[in-house]
């Protein structure tokens, strides 16, 4: 219940700088700063693309978000979608790389999850993409084996994470989360 008055002198010309004043009760995380660096991001693989996409589905709910900044959200957001299409391969899975011959398990569940959230933000995804990705997880949530838990290829991580994902398109496979 106090106000605060300072003035503030800005070095260089007139009109040619800018400040901001952040207030918080947690330390700063300079959110417009990382959104700038998501933005930017040189994305290679599968995961590095989805991994910078996905915290903008949700920026808009955490800081204030202009138009121009809105639009740059937009497009990379369909962009990364469109990506996704290209690694998918006929049996449905994800190819870390474009251009692989086989399935990423890891990159599979989670640009799936990205994509699975997207279209819950309103964003359309290519004709097939979901289908052919739900098949799929479903052959490989059926067929998973709790053999050997020492790597992680056929550890359960893989295998609860995609029974998530499945679980949030609306077609969980419950005879595989009970065999978890």
């Amino acid at each position: 219940n106090a106000s605060w008055t300072s003035s503030l002198n800005l070095p260089g010309m007139d009109n040619s700088n800018s400040a901001k004043l952040e207030l918080s009760t947690i330390p700063p995380i300079n959110l417009e700063k990382r959104l700038g660096y998501l933005i930017r991001y040189p994305h290679g693989c599968l995961e590095q693309s989805t991994s910078g996409a996905f915290p903008q589905l949700y920026l808009s709910s955490l800081i204030e978000i202009d138009a121009k900044t809105k639009v740059r959200i937009d497009n990379n957001v369909r962009s990364v979608i469109n990506k996704i299409q290209k690694h998918q391969l006929n049996d449905g899975g994800l190819a870390f790389w474009q251009g692989s011959g086989s399935s990423s398990d890891w990159a599979t569940t989670y640009a799936g999850h990205f994509f699975l959230e997207a279209e819950k933000k309103g964003y359309a995804l290519p004709y097939g993409l979901k289908e052919k990705w739900i098949n799929y997880q479903k052959n490989q949530a059926k067929n998973w084996s709790a053999r050997n838990h020492n790597n992680y290829r056929n550890s359960d991580l893989p295998q609860a994470y995609r029974l998530y994902s499945l679980a949030l398109a609306g077609e969980p496979v419950l005879s595989a989360m009970n065999k978890l």
